[in-house]
């Protein structure tokens, strides 16, 4: 498996102003997305229902993209993050940008003193994901990562109930994704597919997510064992589209993964909770608690509204939180060091793949 590498491409990025206004709130805090490409779209959704925040520009080196989704929400159109970071006007930047670029902008943002909202993975490495981290402590700006399944009403239920310890300890985990992407989807844009652009393949594009659930709702990881193949898509990719592993928890417990993203379909994420009074399963966006022989369920997800129906809702709800946040003092988002204890088990299983050995999970 060649080395995880980044390149030293700086992302470039004149603005125009689009004729028409953004209706927003007083107050409201201006945010621009770095990035208009799939993902950019879901952010300008999910900025324009957020309360405390308004949709100020988007920003794309492709000029037509910046201006078709500046025009679609009467916004600047920005082409330069140059331009996004040396405005004065600009208090948030959104992060939508391919993996590599990640960490390169994140660090000048924080250093531009802008606060940030980052999409997964935080970086493409854990190694990265900590220069992030030092930056944004040194220079006092907020980072929130786009880890949105957490906040899915059935895994909210999931951790609560967890957490209130009525069904005792949990014993084991584990978790199943089987998505599907096409040789266009990696084809649609040269940096997918690639160590040194997006700094892996499933493991950390598609099933970052269950890897943060797996933390999330399991707790710290000690060690890891696994295994990365490229099964469906080998003559499209030089990255995995196929990965399993054993987790060893620190508290001696075991949990087990599978993800695949050569499967015919996108199907809702698997995760089940073994616990000593019962069993939590999280399954066709459904919470069931299943004990004594009786099956109830907890919580349901509706379909997103704002992109594919199997991200969840979560885009929306976890952007609105975060810039409430903002203005009550009360941390209600992903933090930037809880997210990149995901990067520290995605290094572990790459590395395991490689060696085949049990591997430590190192964080920053």
């Amino acid at each position: 498996m060649p080395a995880r590498r980044k390149p030293s491409t700086a992302w470039r990025s004149a603005t125009t102003t689009s004729r028409r206004k953004v209706s927003h709130n007083m107050g409201a805090r201006n945010a621009v997305i770095l990035g208009c490409g799939a993902i950019g779209p879901v952010h300008a959704a999910a900025i324009a229902e957020a309360a405390d925040a308004k949709l100020y520009g988007v920003c794309d080196i492709i000029p037509e993209r910046s201006a078709a989704l500046a025009g679609q929400y009467g916004c600047k159109s920005f082409t330069r993050a140059e331009d996004v970071l040396a405005d004065p006007d600009v208090d948030t930047v959104h992060i939508c940008l391919p993996h590599y670029l990640h960490a390169p902008m994140a660090i000048r943002a924080a250093e531009a003193g802008k606060h940030i909202v980052l999409e997964k993975p935080v970086a493409l490495n854990a190694a990265e994901a900590g220069e992030i981290v030092r930056a944004v402590e040194k220079s006092g700006v907020t980072c929130c990562v786009i880890l949105q399944n957490r906040f899915n009403p059935s895994v909210e239920k999931a951790k609560e109930w967890i957490d209130r310890g009525e069904l005792g300890r949990m014993l084991g985990l584990r978790c199943i994704l089987t998505w599907h992407r096409t040789p266009e989807y990696y084809r649609s844009e040269d940096w997918r597919g690639k160590w040194a652009t997006e700094g892996g393949g499933l493991l950390i594009n598609q099933a970052v997510h269950m890897l943060d659930m797996l933390y999330h709702l399991g707790g710290e990881v000690e060690a890891v064992k696994g295994t990365t193949d490229t099964r469906v898509l080998q003559d499209v990719i030089e990255v995995e589209d196929t990965a399993e592993a054993t987790l060893y928890y620190k508290d001696g417990k075991k949990g087990f993964f599978y993800a695949t993203n050569g499967y015919s379909g996108n199907s809702p994420f698997f995760v089940e909770m073994h616990m000593e009074k019962g069993l939590l399963r999280y399954t066709d966006n459904r919470l069931l608690l299943i004990r004594d022989g009786a099956e109830e369920v907890l919580a349901s997800d509706s379909a997103a509204e704002l992109g594919k129906s199997y991200w969840g809702k979560g885009h929306a709800k976890l952007v609105a939180l975060y810039y409430r946040s903002r203005e009550t003092g009360v941390k209600e988002y992903t933090g930037l060091s809880e997210a990149a204890a995901s990067m520290g088990l995605l290094d572990a299983i790459y590395a395991s793949s490689k060696s085949h050995a049990k591997e430590t999970v190192h964080t920053y």
